[in-house]
């Protein structure tokens, strides 16, 4: 049977009060000699006592466990393959959680048919919700939440300024990746989208694609604007390339669908980046993978999923994290899939 205060107490020959404060730090009122500490110490551990975690939270009303959300309708994150961006995201997190002395759950409960099983029944301080689709479903969800939130990637706004959040700067990513094509000598560029509804980050990073190129002097036509489903369903960009890319350059929604369009121009003949230029966002350690790699905008997802579990924490003490929203500038990094143009000519 597990070793119990009482059991220390009566090896130590004090009364369990008097453990409790030395070996918990609780019954502050209760003064022991440094004496009466140490025996209290060596009765522990040669008991092998070890202390009751779960009755501890029970006590203190606290789990110290944070739940991740990843929403109804999304298929469970993979970590070990792919573009690598759900591993750099909790490589964030968990180093926020392990800082702060929490632990982190992905509950399949949460992450798949009826997340709102598990928000309010008291397995968790606090809770990360990291997508970007507010379907009505997931905000009817989200909404009932009785624990503190924060949202990654989902400006708190769509959910009625209930949450803060923690995001990148989509528009100031954009207009670096559009800035290098156009100093290489691109004009002709387009976006690829690898959703057929898109997201709300995605709407954002188009409508940052449609201002930057507008800015520059060029206007978006919905033939700027490439869709295909999805991993697995290439018809719609394999037709694309196969009529000849109208554009020297594509800056795609993230580094997987960018990925997807090396690799397919490839089976077509193209080569990237002589013939065409791409750009993926997020760069991850996936674009090194890709061949050639990927120059992508990079997505601090580290630090994003880090100050998240920094704002939560704050959230759960009861404070209110100011700015409501977090942006976090973006980076670029250049490597093999950008060049100059077939002709590049640096001014109209």
């Amino acid at each position: 049977m597990a070793v119990t205060m009482r059991d220390v107490a009566k090896k130590a020959g004090v009364s369990p009060v008097v453990v409790s404060r030395v070996l918990h730090g609780r019954a502050s009122t209760v003064r022991v000699s440094p004496a009466t500490a140490e025996r209290v110490r060596q009765a522990a551990q040669e008991l092998g006592y070890r202390c009751n975690v779960f009755a501890r939270s029970f006590r203190d009303g606290q789990t110290w466990n944070i739940g991740i959300l990843h929403g109804i309708g999304f298929a469970r994150p993979v970590f070990s393959r792919g573009s690598r961006y759900f591993a750099a995201l909790m490589d964030g997190l968990i180093e926020g959680a392990f800082r702060q002395g929490y632990s982190l759950t992905l509950c399949p409960k949460l992450m798949g048919g009826a997340p709102d099983d598990g928000i309010n029944d008291g397995r968790f301080d606090g809770l990360v919700w990291y997508s970007t689709m507010p379907a009505e479903e997931n905000v009817r969800m989200l909404l009932a939440s009785r624990v503190p939130l924060v949202l990654i990637h989902t400006p708190s706004s769509l959910l009625q300024n209930r949450f803060p959040s923690v995001r990148c700067d989509n528009d100031g990513g954009i207009r670096l990746a559009l800035e290098h094509l156009w100093n290489l000598g691109h004009r002709r560029i387009g976006f690829v989208i690898g959703e057929a509804r898109p997201f709300t980050e995605t709407r954002e990073r188009i409508g940052a694609f449609r201002r930057w190129m507008a800015n520059l002097g060029r206007e978006v036509g919905e033939a700027d604007i490439l869709t295909y489903p999805g991993a697995g369903d290439w018809d719609a960009i394999d037709r694309y390339l196969s009529e000849g890319p109208r554009h020297t350059a594509l800056v795609c929604q993230h580094d997987g669908v960018a990925a997807d369009v090396v690799r397919r121009a490839r089976l077509r003949g193209i080569p990237v980046p002589e013939r065409l230029s791409v750009v993926g966002f997020d760069s991850t350690a996936f674009c090194d993978e890709v061949e050639p790699p990927l120059t992508s905008v990079s997505q601090p997802l580290v630090d994003i999923g880090s100050k998240a579990i920094d704002l939560l924490v704050r959230c759960i003490r009861g404070e209110t994290p100011e700015p409501l929203d977090l942006v976090l500038p973006c980076g670029l990094d250049v490597r093999g899939s950008t060049s100059t143009p077939p002709t590049h000519p640096k001014v109209d």
